[in-house]
């Protein structure tokens, strides 16, 4: 399916098997046109039914530390019940959906790719995305920049390094994005995602690069 984002059309690859990866990973290594090599990165979480391991996690954590006061409690919790199910990448040409939970293993070619110090990662929040992705999936990134962060310091208006998606997207790279709650909020795990997550999914990460390659190539300024 094609997703039309501004005058762009993306032609966004949902991914599941480990040598599909590794294709498209030589693919964001052989993009010429990506001068800057700037990537745009984004995940999306899928929600867990309670179950009795996470139950038995949960009363782990409360008896491993006792002084853990109710706020820290509710925050573990939360990370229980929700995981890492989709990774997106995009260079402007490639646009990358991975479902985690389908892969047998881990790619090589996905592990080393994020630790290429000559690329630089893109995306709101980029940290806590990271930080996701290493301790549930072991996947770390060499070069994650927030573009809030990137922009304060480009166009060197310092609010923007708390704005999110829209504010940045008006400011640096005029764009309409949408973000229907209905699947926001869906179900990322399932096997077969709806062309919804799809646009959805795509949209995002190649506004992150669209505005993360404008911000690093200096073609904005305040």
């Amino acid at each position: 399916m094609s997703v039309i984002l501004g005058d762009t059309v993306i032609e966004p690859i949902v991914a599941s098997w480990e040598s599909a990866i590794d294709c498209h990973i030589r693919d964001f290594l052989s993009n010429r046109d990506n001068v800057w090599k700037v990537v745009g990165l984004d995940i999306e979480r899928t929600f867990l039914e309670d179950s009795h391991e996470t139950e038995d996690r949960r009363e782990g954590s409360r008896w491993s530390n006792k002084n853990m006061n109710e706020r820290n409690v509710a925050v573990a919790d939360s990370e229980m019940k929700s995981r890492v199910a989709i990774l997106q990448l995009c260079d402007g040409v490639t646009c990358l959906i991975i479902q985690l939970p389908g892969l047998n293993f881990m790619p090589n070619s996905l592990l080393n790719f994020l630790q290429l110090p000559d690329f630089t990662f893109v995306g709101i929040g980029i940290k806590d995305t990271v930080a996701k992705l290493e301790r549930e999936h072991g996947l770390g990134c060499k070069n994650a920049v927030e573009l809030g962060q990137l922009a304060a310091g480009v166009m060197q208006m310092p609010h923007l390094a708390a704005c999110g998606l829209d504010v940045l997207a008006n400011m640096v790279e005029p764009l309409r994005l949408e973000k229907p709650t209905s699947v926001v909020f869906s179900d990322w795990g399932k096997q077969i995602l709806n062309k919804k997550q799809i646009k959805f999914a795509a949209a995002n990460v190649f506004a992150y690069f669209k505005i993360g390659t404008k911000l690093v190539s200096g073609q904005i300024s305040n």
